[in-house]
């Protein structure tokens, strides 16, 4: 459809939509300019600016002084010209028109002076600050900001000691420290016949896990198992109560709370049970090595428990233990150059074998048996290794004590040879002291073997040469008591005849030739020979 021109456009006006004579294309014409009187639509303004006071388009002077900048519209674009293009064809903005408000032209801000460190605080802030920290002082404060910092995670199976916040009807609450707590069942310290600890007063526990909804830790008395209820309340390195209810060739069949569990043979102790039926029955503080729950696999571990409270107590005993201490202690067990003694608390200490008495032992096993009780003296302390050297015959007096006394020079001793050397032999005198008859001291005459003069067991009587007690060394001969070589001639001479005997007849002469040899004629001569 083409509009019909009219006087107001003037008769040259093309029709709307009539193909131009030039180009062949429709000519379009701008919205509002098809009809006569018709004008342009009136829009919002698209940006709004803030224009400098002396700039076109100010306010009056009058309207500046009274009050701040007002916003001032754009002026609204031609009706015949479209809206101005950039050179990529879009439509927008001119590029001489601003972009926005103009800093020159905001309000002022509500400007703050910058604090200064070193002035002092207006009269409000310091009433203020000196009723805060009325009665504080500045060393507390510092403790507890320190002591308010939160800390790593417990592991489940720490022992820790903590502090009494509070008693429920129940439970007991404990702080252990960094903002971290404990909850303790009452119900295990009647099991143990204990009493409720007070309020404020130290507890020595074990922690289990961590209660997300509450974030409280399940904890239990030192050296008891955390109680479980379920497969979500278990997981690996807890510590728990698994009950023994029987026992197989591999190890011990537990209930942990209704949970089935195994416990192998070599993780029942840290020494060798020859009975597992002996424990079953037993309530034992185990620790969770393997959980499966989906496979129902509960393994545990009663050694772990062991070796953990070993190495605790072993930490703190060896910072109080001081050599010269006597100790009451269990013989675990026995090797051929000693002995491991439980002094305790899981500690061991070995006492040599030749720690364990005066006298000579040859073998340990002769002496002490495993489980013996028996009392020992502190020798040694290695604080790097945690080796403790034990000795039994300390506490003994020493023989060697009175043996200058007893066994001084030129006396005339009695033994028993003990042992044979190629240098010679040892002969005891009395338990704990020996002494040494060189080979040089065994006889008058030369000796080619000890074995030759003396033999173990043998009762022999000796003289003391040398005694040092200090150096534990004595010096005996066999020789010095034996007769002097005129004495035993005279011993081993024959008696004289007595006079009333005859004297023995005197040997008569040999008239007849002798046969053989050299004289006459030989024997060859029968035949013809000559020689």
């Amino acid at each position: 459809m083409t509009n019909t021109p009219d006087s107001s456009t003037g008769d040259d006006a093309p029709d709307v939509g009539a193909p131009s004579a030039e180009s062949g294309a429709p000519r379009r014409i701008a919205i509002g300019t098809q009809r006569p009187g018709v004008k342009s639509p009136s829009l919002a303004p698209r940006h709004v600016y803030l224009t400098p006071a002396g700039s076109a388009g100010e306010p009056p002077a009058a309207e500046a002084d009274a009050g701040p900048v007002k916003p001032v519209q754009a002026p609204e674009p031609a009706a015949s010209q479209p809206p101005p293009r950039d050179d990529a064809g879009r439509k927008g903005r001119r590029r001489d028109a601003p972009r926005g408000p103009r800093a020159d032209n905001a309000p002022p801000a509500h400007r703050v002076a910058v604090p200064n460190v070193r002035a002092d605080l207006d009269d409000e802030l310091a009433a203020e600050f000196d009723a805060a920290l009325a009665g504080v002082e500045v060393d507390d404060l510092l403790a507890s900001a320190a002591a308010g910092r939160l800390e790593a995670p417990l592991e489940p199976g720490t022992r820790a000691t903590g502090t009494v916040l509070a008693i429920g009807p129940d439970t007991a609450f404990i702080d252990l420290g960094g903002r971290r707590q404990g909850a303790l069942k009452l119900a295990s310290l009647v099991a143990a016949g204990l009493d409720v600890p007070e309020v404020g007063s130290a507890i020595e526990v074990t922690v289990g896990g961590r209660n997300d909804d509450d974030n409280l830790y399940d904890v239990a008395l030192a050296h008891h198992a955390v109680a479980v209820e379920d497969w979500s309340q278990l997981q690996a390195g807890m510590v728990v109560a698994a009950k023994v209810i029987g026992a197989n060739k591999g190890g011990l069949e537990c209930d942990v709370a209704g949970l089935r569990g195994f416990m192998p043979a070599s993780l029942v102790s840290v020494w060798r049970v020859e009975n597992l039926e002996e424990m079953v029955g037993q309530t034992l503080d185990s620790l969770v090595t393997d959980i499966v729950p989906a496979a129902r696999r509960l393994v545990l571990s009663r050694r772990a428990v062991i070796e953990k409270q070993a190495a605790e107590a072993k930490t703190k005993l060896l910072e109080t233990l001081e050599p010269g201490t006597e100790l009451d202690g269990t013989v675990r067990t026995v090797r051929d150059f000693g002995a491991f003694v439980d002094i305790g608390s899981g500690v061991e200490g070995l006492v040599h074998v030749s720690e364990l008495s005066w006298d000579r032992v040859a073998n340990p096993a002769d002496v002490l048996q495993p489980g013996q009780k028996i009392r020992v003296i502190v020798k040694k302390i290695d604080h790097q290794t945690g080796k403790i050297g034990l000795s039994a015959r300390d506490l003994v007096e020493s023989p060697w004590k009175r043996a200058a006394a007893k066994y001084h020079v030129g006396a005339t001793v009695r033994g028993v040879v003990s042992r044979i050397a190629q240098f010679g032999a040892f002969v005891k005198l009395e338990p704990g002291v020996e002494g040494l008859v060189h080979v040089s001291e065994l006889a008058t005459r030369h000796v080619r073997s000890v074995a030759d003069v003396v033999r173990e067991g043998q009762d022999v009587e000796c003289r003391v040469l040398t005694c040092d007690p200090e150096a534990q060394r004595i010096s005996l001969s066999i020789k010095a008591l034996a007769p002097t070589p005129a004495v035993k001639a005279a011993a081993e001479e024959p008696e004289e005849a007595a006079p009333d005997e005859p004297p023995p007849p005197p040997a008569r002469k040999r008239t007849a030739p002798l046969k053989g040899g050299l004289g006459g004629d030989s024997a060859g001569a029968r035949f013809g020979l000559r020689w």
